[in-house]
């Protein structure tokens, strides 16, 4: 009668195995749905005035644009760099991917230059319609926005992916 109560070793590697394999799927499950989640969102294309006469621009000249680190371009024209509002999802995207620093280090980052006053955010509008028309309008603006969303009054620099 002892030994019913005493745990087998067979039970205790199958009860293991059983475990192992449920979290197996569940993690296969979150990849899945993460994968969709990625793959469903589109690509950010970062984009300027057709005429804007600036060659292309490396992902490190449009980072320093938008940290205000680049506040003037070879050409001698001043870069305006757009933003979109606050909450927006694709700011967070747009930060996290260009510059690989979460958005409220970059918000941080911001604070510390505009108390020391040594610098000023990039303009920030509503909605990717603002920054088209404000890019089509402004030949020394730089902005962002969804690629399904880019139409011919603008040039796409690049894409963030």
């Amino acid at each position: 009668m002892l030994e019913s109560l005493q745990p087998s070793p067979h039970r205790e590697t199958s009860g293991l195995l059983s475990t192992l394999r449920s979290n197996a799927k569940c993690l296969s499950l979150l990849f899945v749905l993460w994968w969709q989640m990625a793959a469903g969102q589109p690509r950010i294309a970062v984009i300027v005035h057709p005429d804007n006469g600036f060659a292309d621009m490396s992902r490190k000249q449009i980072v320093d644009i938008y940290l205000g680190r680049l506040v003037s371009l070879p050409n001698n024209r001043i870069p305006l760099p757009l933003d979109q509002q606050g909450g927006s999802p694709l700011r967070e995207r747009f930060y996290e991917t260009l510059t690989e620093k979460p958005l409220a280090q970059i918000n941080a980052y911001w604070a510390r230059l505009m108390f020391s006053g040594r610098a000023t955010p990039p303009r920030m509008l509503p909605d990717s319609a603002s920054v088209l028309e404000t890019v089509s309008q402004n030949r020394d603006a730089i902005g962002y926005v969804e690629d399904d969303k880019v139409s011919p009054s603008v040039r796409v620099l690049f894409y963030l992916e």
